[in-house]
């Protein structure tokens, strides 16, 4: 007796060596798959990126924001200043940034202008409460003017084409220290990293 009859394997063309084939296919890419997840490890892709974001020697205003515009095939990834000037990165409300090259948007804190209590909107109504236009003309006014004060940013860093800011997920490692000053943005300087 031998091996073939004993573990009676399916004939070379037949559909069930077609099958057993195609099973065998399915078996190893599916292990292929379980060793890349299991050798890459089980995370969402994404690596941690924190820093602090500082003006003129003095931490950015509470509330600013810290903005990675992709540069490549990437999401953009977002953090809010905290009063010590830090923050730490986010991608769709979790914690990281996917790997690649960004330039990196700030934005001003519009902490400085309260949001009113809006009036509720009647049903099927088309129309913001009252005082929402007012309320949006003070902010947009700030984020055109901000003061020339120690902690706002100078609106050349919030236009994507004129900030000189720049990151690389993962070269660049996981601590971002953005030091800018008020006058070189006036004037479109170049940021510190």
């Amino acid at each position: 007796m031998n091996i073939r009859q004993t573990i009676a394997l399916p004939c070379k063309g037949s559909r069930s060596h077609r099958n057993l084939v195609s099973a065998n296919r399915c078996a190893a890419i599916l292990i292929a798959a379980l060793v890349t997840v299991f050798a890459t490890g089980c995370d969402n892709g994404l690596r941690p990126v924190s820093g602090k974001l500082m003006v003129d020697d003095k931490p950015a205003m509470e509330g600013a924001r810290v903005i990675f515009m992709p540069q490549g095939n990437t999401k953009m990834a977002n953090a809010v200043v905290t009063a010590d000037g830090t923050f730490d990165m986010m991608t769709f409300q979790k914690k990281g940034v996917m790997p690649g090259d960004y330039k990196v948007v700030l934005l001003n804190s519009t902490k400085s202008i309260p949001t009113p209590e809006f009036a509720p909107v009647p049903p099927g109504s088309n129309q913001p409460p009252p005082g929402w236009f007012e309320w949006q003309a003070k902010v947009n006014k700030l984020l055109e003017s901000p003061p020339k004060e120690p902690g706002w940013i100078p609106k050349s860093y919030a236009e994507i084409n004129k900030t000189p800011l720049t990151w690389s997920v993962p070269k660049n490692g996981p601590k971002a220290t953005f030091e800018i000053s008020y006058a070189d943005g006036n004037k479109a300087g170049a940021g510190k990293k």
